[in-house]
């Protein structure tokens, strides 16, 4: 999953006491990062993040009289924008002025939404309403006249916080909003299509380019059904090797290591249908990786 996460610039992005929503940004944008999400922190130039961080603004409003927030702000979510389709989800936590942005980009946005909307605001929300993904960080915020696609509390002194919580809450929000606009994930060695997704189980159609293979890996919560719909594939599981060509299955227990590789000259594809209780990226524990993600 390819992130832009885009923060507030009235303070850095980054953990420290000062500047609420930017702490909490950090603090999701770190956990993401931990589980090996691919993020790109739009914020201010002396943000820190162990992700990409893109900045405009050189620092926070706040720290600086200088700088104008309309602006700079202005700056901050155009320099996103722009470059939107390199990306395969935005999380926006700058409030409103973002979704005016949402008609020119097929990159799908999740706002969160952090206090209770003025009347004098609301009808900004309600333009996108349906278009927009809100997340609610407490119910009694949610407006009536809004859909949300989850409420997660978090931030320092909210009841039962948790920031790992928080993490795999948000990421199950990707998660869901990634199948319903079925947008290819890349990778190096190809790319896949999440064709549906239920609470006990998961299809993807994944598509791997002319010779080249998966990583080594296995999962703890996960069992796998592999469907060759194209191509000829050569599966590792633990100590076998199969070579399966198209109409062939097999079954990948929970907890074998596996592999895949195309052997042929044209893209191979197939159909994976996940049976478990979890099926976040992060139930991924690789042995072996072409492209440096072994850990």
């Amino acid at each position: 999953m390819r992130l832009a996460m885009l923060s507030p610039i009235s303070w850095p992005t980054a953990p420290h006491p000062w500047g609420h929503r930017e702490n909490a940004v950090s603090l999701l944008t770190e956990g993401l990062v931990r589980r090996g999400v691919e993020v790109t922190l739009f914020a201010t130039q002396n943000s820190e993040t162990k992700g990409r961080l893109v900045g405009v603004c050189p620092r926070g409003y706040e720290e600086d009289p200088t700088i104008l927030p309309r602006v700079w702000e202005a700056l901050h979510i155009s320099e996103l924008f722009e470059c939107s389709d390199e990306f395969d989800l935005i999380h926006n936590h700058l409030d409103y002025l973002p979704l005016t942005y949402l008609k020119v980009t097929s990159t799908p946005v999740v706002t969160t939404i952090d206090t209770a909307l003025s009347a004098e605001i609301l009808p900004i929300y309600k333009k996108y309403n349906g278009l927009a993904f809100y997340v609610a960080t407490n119910d009694v915020h949610r407006h009536p006249e809004l859909d949300y696609i989850a409420t997660i509390r978090h931030g320092p002194g909210k009841e039962q916080f948790s920031a790992d919580r928080v993490v795999l809450d948000y990421l199950r929000v990707y998660e869901k909003i990634l199948s319903q606009r079925h947008r290819e994930d890349h990778r190096p060695w190809g790319y896949y299509l999440v064709l549906e997704d239920e609470p006990r189980h998961k299809v993807k159609r994944i598509v791997v380019y002319p010779g080249q293979r998966l990583s080594l890996q296995r999962h703890r919560r996960r069992a796998e059904h592999w469907l060759i719909v194209q191509g000829h594939a050569e599966i590792t599981r633990n100590h076998e090797t199969l070579n399966l060509e198209a109409g062939q299955a097999v079954d990948i227990p929970q907890g074998a290591w596996h592999r895949v590789r195309n052997l042929g000259t044209g893209n191979m594809a197939f159909i994976e249908v996940q049976t478990g209780d979890y099926f976040g990226e992060d139930d991924i524990e690789r042995a072996e990786d072409d492209y440096g993600r072994a850990h």
